[in-house]
C-alpha cells in the first residue's frame, strides 16, 4: 500500500531510489550474470519492502500509508480472484512497488517472446502511486518477473520506456477511466485516517482512507467487476465501520470476508481479506455475515446482560457533581471480585448498581484472554472509565456476574472473539454477541 492523495514532501521517499537503481541494474544484466537468479528471486520476494523498512523511517512510511504486500500475503489475496486469461485488466490505484500486481502476473499467459508478454502485459497491468520511485520500481520488478518466466533466452531489457503506460504516478482516487477498464481490481489501499470527503453519503468525520478507496472503486467500476482487498479488520468488524459495510453491500456481491491476522510487524495491524463482484446498483442489496455468529439456538451474552461503555471520558469530563466510587483498568485486578474501591471522583454522569461485570476494551488476538473481566459487587453507584465494558446482568444476580467471568475465562471465548473482531479494541457488539450459557457454569450448579 501507499499513500496516494497526498501532495506534500513527495522527496519523503529519494532516498529509496537507490534501491530502484539497482533493479534497473538487474533488469540490463543476462541471465548468465554472476547470481542473476538468486538476485532477482530476492528482487522479487520480500526485498523490496525490507529496503523499504532500512531507509525510510517509520515515520515517514506511516505518513503516507506505504508498507508493501509481500510476495505470500499478494499470492494468498490473488489466489482469491477469480482466473484470469489474455483479457483480463488488472488495476492497483496504490501500487506501492507492485506486489498486488505481480501476484497477478504470476498468473498471467506468456507470450512466444519477451517482447510479447511486456506487450500483453503492458496492455493488462495498471496501477497508480504518487511515489515515481515505485512506480519505475514496480515496472522493473514486472520486467523482472518476465524474464524470470521466460528462462535463459530471455534477453536483457535497457529500459522501462514505453512500457506498462497504464502504470503511472497519479492520486489513484482522482482517477475513473482506469477503474472502469478493469476487470479485476486488486487493493492494499493505505490504512491511514483522514476526513471524509465532504460528498460522502455512508460516513462522515475521521475515516481510514482504505474505507474511500474500496467505495469509491465500486462505485467507478463497471457490473462483472472482481475486487479483492487486504483491509484493516475494524472495516470487518468495527462497530463505526457499519455504514461501510452497508454501502459495499449495495454496490456489490461479497463472496468473502476472510480474517488473516497482523499484516507485519512494522504495521502492526490486523487485517482481513475481501472479495466481492460489482453489480448493478439497483438490485437489492443482500446483507452479508461479515463476522461470526453464535452458533444457532446458542444463548448469548445480550440474552443476560445490558452491555455498554463505561461512561466517564477521562482528562476530558469536568469533576462536577456528587463523589462517586471510580474505577478503571489500573485500580481493579482481572479475574477477581471486587467490592472494596477506594478511589473516587466527581461525575454527574450516569454510574452503574452493582452487581455488574467490567472487561477491559482494549484486547487483541494472540492474547491469552481475549475478555479479561473483573466483577463488580458492592451497593453504591460506580463510576466507570470508558476504557471498559460494562455488562449489567437483567437479574441483578451476582451469580450471574460469576458465571459470565467463568465462561470469559475459556478457549471457546477467546476462539470466538477471534474470528469475530480481530482490531485493537472489543465493541459492544462483539461483546454482546459472545455465546453465554448461564446454565453451564459453576455458579449455577452450586
Amino acid at each position: 500500500m501507499a499513500q496516494t492523495n497526498a501532495t506534500s514532501t513527495r522527496r519523503g521517499f529519494a532516498r529509496y531510489g537507490a534501491y530502484v537503481a539497482t533493479l534497473q541494474q538487474l533488469a540490463r544484466e543476462p541471465r548468465t550474470a554472476a547470481a542473476w537468479d538468486e538476485r532477482t528471486v530476492a528482487a522479487l520476494d520480500g526485498q523490496a519492502g525490507a529496503e523499504l523498512r532500512r531507509v525510510i523511517s517509520l515515520k515517514t512510511r506511516r505518513k503516507f500509508g506505504a508498507f508493501f504486500t509481500g510476495s505470500n500475503l499478494a499470492a494468498r489475496l490473488v489466489a482469491h480472484c477469480s482466473p484470469f486469461n489474455a483479457q483480463s485488466v488488472l488495476h492497483d490505484p496504490s501500487l506501492g512497488m507492485g506486489d498486488l500486481l505481480l501476484a497477478g502476473a504470476q498468473k498471467l499467459p506468456l507470450g512466444w517472446t519477451l517482447a510479447d508478454t511486456l506487450r500483453q502485459w503492458s496492455r493488462q497491468l495498471t496501477g497508480t502511486d504518487l511515489h515515481r520511485e515505485f512506480i519505475t520500481g514496480a515496472k522493473l520488478r514486472l520486467v523482472l518477473l518476465a524474464r524470470q518466466r521466460h528462462g535463459l533466452k530471455a534477453a536483457p531489457v535497457n529500459s522501462v520506456a514505453g512500457l506498462f503506460p497504464g502504470i503511472r504516478v497519479a492520486d489513484g482516487l482522482t482517477q475513473h477511466a482506469a477503474f472502469a477498464r478493469a476487470t479485476n481490481l486488486l487493493l492494499n489501499p493505505p490504512f491511514v485516517i483522514a476526513n471524509a470527503p465532504a460528498d460522502c453519503r455512508w460516513a462522515g468525520g475521521r475515516i481510514t482512507k482504505a474505507a474511500s478507496f474500496v467505495v469509491t472503486a465500486l462505485e467507478r467500476a463497471r457490473p462483472g467487476t472482481e475486487l479483492v482487498a487486504i483491509l484493516p479488520d475494524v472495516l470487518r468488524s468495527g462497530s463505526f465501520s457499519a455504514q461501510w459495510r452497508k454501502r459495499v453491500e449495495e454496490l456489490a456481491e461479497i463472496q468473502l470476508a476472510e480474517p488473516y491476522g497482523i499484516f507485519d510487524d512494522s504495521a502492526d495491524v490486523d487485517v482481513f481479506l475481501l472479495r466481492v463482484t460489482r453489480r448493478v446498483e439497483t438490485q437489492n442489496p443482500v446483507p452479508h455475515a461479515w463476522t461470526t455468529a453464535p452458533p444457532p439456538r446458542t444463548t448469548t451474552v445480550a440474552d443476560f446482560f445490558d452491555v455498554h461503555v463505561g461512561r466517564v471520558v477521562p482528562h476530558r469530563d469536568k469533576e462536577a457533581g456528587p463523589e462517586r466510587r471510580y474505577i478503571h483498568p489500573r485500580n481493579i485486578d482481572v479475574w477477581k471480585e471486587v467490592t472494596r474501591i477506594s478511589e473516587k471522583r466527581r461525575h454527574e454522569g450516569l454510574t452503574y448498581q452493582p452487581p455488574f461485570v467490567v472487561l477491559r476494551r482494549t484486547s487483541r488476538p494472540g492474547h491469552p484472554y481475549r475478555a479479561a473481566a473483573t466483577v463488580i459487587l458492592g451497593k453504591k453507584p460506580v463510576a466507570v472509565e470508558n476504557h471498559l465494558i460494562v455488562c449489567e446482568p437483567h437479574d441483578k444476580s451476582a451469580d450471574t456476574c460469576r458465571a459470565l467471568m467463568e465462561q470469559l475465562r475459556t478457549q471457546r471465548v477467546n476462539d470466538f472473539l477471534d474470528q469475530r473482531i480481530r482490531c485493537r479494541h472489543l465493541t459492544v457488539g462483539a461483546v454482546a454477541a459472545i455465546p453465554f450459557n448461564f446454565a453451564n457454569s459453576s455458579a449455577h450448579r452450586r
